[in-house]
């Protein structure tokens, strides 16, 4: 099974100085997980679910933190054609919960373990 084959295509961004309730409320309003960050239309990283829980556990004010200061800036790609393996094994590497699907350098998608771990159980049952 290839990345491809699971990947979520619907690939939401943001704004660098969105705040983490802006975050926050297009998570929760479209079901989304995480987020690629831009400046003037470059990417520059990636927020997730991940960093609203931490804010969160450190007490902060939403409406206050910005995404520059919380999103993750090394951003970890793999192509759609490899497979949910080398998926699995890219991201326990590099400890990240998503991968960003790259293509000729556009982003055509985000894999995240949750996604492969549901292949995983489609396939078994």
């Amino acid at each position: 099974m290839r990345v491809e084959d699971v990947m979520v295509t619907d690939v939401d961004t943001l704004d660098i100085n969105a705040s983490l309730e802006d975050v926050l409320r297009n998570y929760v309003e479209n079901g989304k997980g995480s987020s690629v960050v831009v400046k003037d239309g470059a990417r520059v990283g990636i927020v997730t679910t991940w960093d609203v829980l931490e804010a969160i556990a450190e007490g902060d004010d939403l409406a206050e933190v910005k995404v520059w200061e919380v999103m993750e800036r090394d951003l970890v790609t793999i192509s759609p054609r490899a497979t949910i393996k080398e998926a699995a094994e890219k991201m326990v590497k590099n400890v990240v919960w998503r991968l960003l699907v790259e293509e000729d350098d556009e982003i055509t998608g985000v894999i995240s373990a949750t996604d492969i771990l549901k292949a995983k159980m489609a396939r078994r049952y």
